[in-house]
């Protein structure tokens, strides 16, 4: 299948430039550029791109002035910004795009980002949610905030104190990256009290991790519905994260696999919000079946809708593009056993925190999925459950709200 791209940039060289690095992917690729967004608009409403990538600043329409168009006349398209001229602190404002492309821009890592988009397209529409994923109306965008720390930390001389100065300007993050610092997970025996030795201790990607995800909490804050307590989402998310981290360490897995399951764990549950923001009446009959059946709701939220919140938080952060194992693992938990990595690996380690964490907080009200013991024999850890529901019901730190 031809995907067609549209490039808009009213600098006639960059644009010549970037079209010819986008043709260069092969034939399968139709790229058509655009010097003027106004015109870009019209093609675009004449035929539907599979993505569009523009410069952000342009007379007669800034880019993400385009691709709120964009977004509202083709929900599926993938938006792609990019500029050399955004100030970090304005990128907030920029929230229709998949993906922010800094100027100037490398032509491996730009062609590397849309393929990547591209494919997670393909692999979930081949899993069954092609009927969803095109009745989506909105597909949120990353989060702003962490486009603007993954700019600023391309310059490893700043990152510590990139990271410690947007921790300390918010009190709701403060509290999260030093609750997480001071723990027994990382606690080194003394208190820690300031947001620069708490990047020291925790890493730069860990303390990413928690910024994308408050990003990701606090965008969906308007959601309304009695099953949607987004404290008890969170503290299940976060509890999810921090057994996985742990397991990742007693299972002695690399510190680099220990941090990407946080990061999964925190996020797995990114596509509850998601179907109900785009299906809040499929959602609500989703819920009257749980509560009427006495089953778990992403059973149910896939008869409704065809699709589970895993499978939907899977697609949204490959759209994003966020570390495969990140994605692998959340998108393996309704099915571990297909998880292709023999023995107990990342989504062995998400899976457990996961059933673990529900115990201790449920992110909802309905019955929790059961064990899949087949698969816990397969991993050599049949035995090993009495031990984790222990777990679950021990008392642990208040989880930061």
């Amino acid at each position: 299948m031809k995907r067609s791209i549209y490039i808009v940039d009213d600098q006639e060289k960059l644009l010549e430039m970037t079209v010819l690095v986008l043709r260069c992917l092969g034939p399968e690729w139709e790229v058509t550029g655009y010097n003027d967004p106004l015109a870009a608009l019209e093609a675009i409403k004449a035929k539907l791109p599979d993505a569009v990538l523009t410069d952000q600043m342009m007379p007669g329409m800034e880019g993400s002035q385009l691709l709120e168009k964009v977004r509202i006349l083709s929900p599926t398209t993938i938006r792609l910004i990019m500029s050399g001229f955004v100030a970090l602190d304005k990128l907030s404002l920029i929230t229709s795009a998949h993906q922010y492309i800094a100027k100037p821009y490398n032509p491996d890592k730009l062609r590397d980002l849309i393929q990547r988009s591209f494919t997670a397209q393909e692999r979930f529409i081949n899993q069954g949610l092609q009927s969803v994923v095109l009745s989506i109306r909105a597909i949120p965008s990353l989060p702003q905030a962490h486009h603007s720390l993954l700019k600023e930390l391309e310059d490893n001389r700043s990152s510590g104190a990139t990271i410690a100065r947007l921790i300390g300007n918010d009190p709701g993050l403060s509290v999260k990256v030093l609750h997480l610092a001071n723990s027994a997970l990382f606690g080194k025996g003394q208190l820690i009290t300031s947001p620069i030795d708490a990047v020291s201790c925790l890493g730069t990607d860990m303390i990413t991790a928690i910024i994308l995800s408050q990003s990701v909490f606090q965008h969906y804050e308007s959601c309304k519905h009695v099953e949607m307590d987004m404290a008890r989402v969170w503290s299940h998310c976060w509890e999810t994260a921090c057994v996985a981290q742990r397991l990742c360490r007693e299972k002695k897995l690399p510190r680099q696999t220990g941090e990407e399951a946080f990061l999964a764990g925190l996020l797995h549950e990114v596509g509850r919000f998601v179907l109900f923001d785009n299906f809040p009446d499929h959602f609500q009959v989703a819920c009257d079946e749980a509560r009427f059946s006495k089953t778990p709701l992403s059973a149910c939220l896939r008869e409704a809708i065809q699709a589970s919140p895993l499978q939907m938080s899977a697609y949204v952060l490959a759209l994003w593009g966020l570390p495969d194992p990140v994605i692998n693992s959340i998108a393996f938990l309704d099915n571990p056993e297909k998880d292709p990595t023999p023995g107990f690996s990342m989504s062995s380690a998400l899976y457990i925190a996961d059933h673990v964490a529900a115990q201790k907080y449920p992110p909802d009200s309905f019955a929790l999925e059961e064990w899949n013991r087949d698969y816990l024999e397969a991993i050599g850890c049949t035995d090993d459950v009495a031990g984790w529901e222990k777990l679950s019901l021990a008392p642990t730190e208040a989880v930061p709200g």
